[in-house]
């Protein structure tokens, strides 16, 4: 184990990024972007009804991206958009039957490798890790904006 707070922070952000490596595997796996992947993760693992700001949003991505992701999913028939009775400029992000089986096939494993690999951790593990981890995250955005907000006339 790692001893000062720099070692430990240096390796919290080295397995940060190995976890981005295994996702982005898999979509490299399936022949999509790593914006593709997330968007059909999703609409697979979530009941809900997604927009494009919605999802890019989620991810902190910018709207391009996943709009043009988004386009290229329609483009290969994996989903479609629909308009929305409630927002006259949103539309809903849905499957196209052919991407339901898409996310059958090869998304749905991929989801229930990750419930595999977190129930191996006990409840205890699981929780002191969400909870861990959020406070990390808090105090890390805290500290950013009190950069941001002391360095913001120094910025190029």
């Amino acid at each position: 184990m790692k001893n000062s707070v720099q070692e430990q922070r240096a390796e919290l952000v080295r397995l940060d990024k190995q976890q981005d490596e295994l996702y982005h595997r898999c979509a490299v796996h399936l022949g999509i972007s790593d914006t593709a992947f997330w968007v059909m993760y999703f609409l697979c693992d979530f009941e809900e009804v997604y927009t494009q700001n919605a999802l890019a949003e989620l991810w902190c991505l910018p709207k391009q991206t996943v709009n043009s992701a988004i386009n290229n999913l329609v483009k290969e028939g994996y989903v479609y958009l629909e308009q929305m009775a409630a927002a006259r400029n949103s539309k809903a992000i849905c499957l196209t039957e052919k991407g339901t089986e898409f996310c059958q096939k090869y998304i749905v494993p991929v989801l229930n490798a990750e419930l595999k690999a977190f129930s191996q951790m006990t409840e205890e593990e699981r929780c002191l890790f969400l909870s861990l981890t959020e406070k990390q995250h808090l105090i890390f955005a805290e500290e950013l904006n009190h950069l941001f907000e002391t360095k913001g006339s120094d910025t190029p």
